[in-house]
């Protein structure tokens, strides 16, 4: 635009035969290499460097796993009373469960992990859309808790989850 010539002309760039100019046909920047739109190459989300982004895979699987793991707890609060749930990125190999790529059961320690990974990048939808998403990372609290407790996931709520 208005800026874009005056700063290509102020780089010392001429259109004389010792004039050179970069592969692509655009002027080398002050560093040699050409930008892309002549912008700068870092660039920080609206949010800043600071905060956490609210649409981030980490943030969204926490936000739903918590909310299906408080709705178990105040449908069974005697049972999960003292049972540790938690999250981590990746599976360690601690514990057993039925799907050990998913989440790990360890009754003695009474505690329940759940592996965001594996579930976020499951291959198992149907419909890839963030409400699907979030209906498989229910899904998967859900058939821990199921197992934790040694039931069976249609006595536990029945119809909560018939759609899996």
């Amino acid at each position: 635009m208005f800026g874009r010539e005056r700063g290509r002309r102020s780089r010392g760039a001429t259109s004389g035969p010792g004039a050179s100019a970069a592969p692509s046909g655009r002027l080398p920047s002050a560093g040699g290499t050409p930008k892309r739109h002549d912008r700068r190459p870092i660039r920080s989300s609206i949010t800043g460097p600071g905060l956490p982004d609210p649409a981030g895979r980490a943030f969204r699987f926490e936000a739903d796993a918590r909310g299906a793991v408080e709705l178990l707890q105040s449908h069974f609060p005697e049972e999960l009373r003292g049972v540790r749930i938690g999250f981590q990125t990746a599976p360690s190999g601690s514990g057993e469960s039925r799907f050990p790529l998913l989440y790990s059961v360890d009754r003695a320690a009474r505690s329940i992990l759940l592996y965001r990974m594996p579930i976020q990048r499951a291959r198992v939808l149907h419909v890839n859309d963030d409400e699907h998403r979030r209906y498989f990372v229910e899904h998967c609290v859900y058939q821990a808790v199921c197992e934790y407790l040694g039931r069976e996931p249609w006595d536990l709520m029945p119809g909560r989850f018939d759609h899996f």
